[in-house]
């Protein structure tokens, strides 16, 4: 048997600009009057999140401190489009609420099916995220919780992929299994999982040449199984 580690976000759920959405939204119920777009919020958020830098280790940076790390990268957001230091404090720490909540994902329609295929199947389903400390609320509210044995997540842990310590992690409650990483970033889901010794499949993206599978859909995923 196996164990297949899945990632998340745009692998077994999807969001619609999740970060930059939240950021915008709660600067729009903070101030009233400002000339920021969501473009210029996008801009700020192509930086700043711990697995931008993933060669970075952010093992004093997990829990509330990671939350912490977070909230100074929205403050210095705002303050540098503009907004007055009190304002940009206050809508800093609305962000965590927007991006907790549930409606903002939604499943692939087929990882349900996929995931119970794995267990009924005799493998061992584990999520391995970047992602921050409590994603298991959002798999709690969208009902996939009960498909794993464990969560492996950066926010977490304080590695994030493609870094080799969050996959050996995952490895070492495992010791004697083969190792499935299956996600939809190229770098970080197939590059990494690649180096920590996995096979890899590529979800959702079309081909490519380093992964060891590529599929389109997630039920496919039951033809290696």
């Amino acid at each position: 048997m196996s164990v297949f580690c899945w990632d998340f976000d745009g692998t077994l759920a999807y969001s619609d600009h999740l970060w930059s959405n939240s950021v915008f939204r709660a600067l729009n119920e903070t101030v009233e009057n400002h000339t920021v777009t969501f473009q210029d919020i996008r801009r700020c958020n192509q930086t700043g999140y711990t697995w931008h830098t993933p060669e970075r280790d952010f093992t004093a940076f997990v829990g509330e401190k990671w939350w912490e790390l977070m909230n100074a990268h929205f403050y210095n957001s705002f303050i540098s489009l503009g907004i007055p230091e009190k304002q940009a404090k206050v809508a800093s720490e609305k962000v965590r609420g927007f991006i907790m909540l549930p409606e903002n994902y939604t499943l692939f329609a087929d990882a349900v099916a996929v995931l119970k295929a794995a267990k009924e199947k005799g493998h061992t389903n584990i999520i391995l995220s970047n992602n921050y400390p409590e994603l298991e609320v959002i798999t709690d509210a969208l009902g996939i919780t009960k498909y794993f044995d464990r969560l492996v997540v950066s926010g977490i842990v304080g590695y994030d992929k493609p870094r080799k310590e969050i996959f050996n992690i995952a490895k070492s409650f495992y010791p004697d299994e083969k190792f499935v990483m299956i996600g939809d970033n190229p770098t970080a889901d197939i590059l990494g999982g690649k180096a920590a010794g996995m096979t890899t499949v590529l979800v959702h993206k079309g081909f490519d040449p380093n992964a060891d599978y590529c599929f389109d859909n997630l039920n496919d995923i039951i033809s290696i199984m």
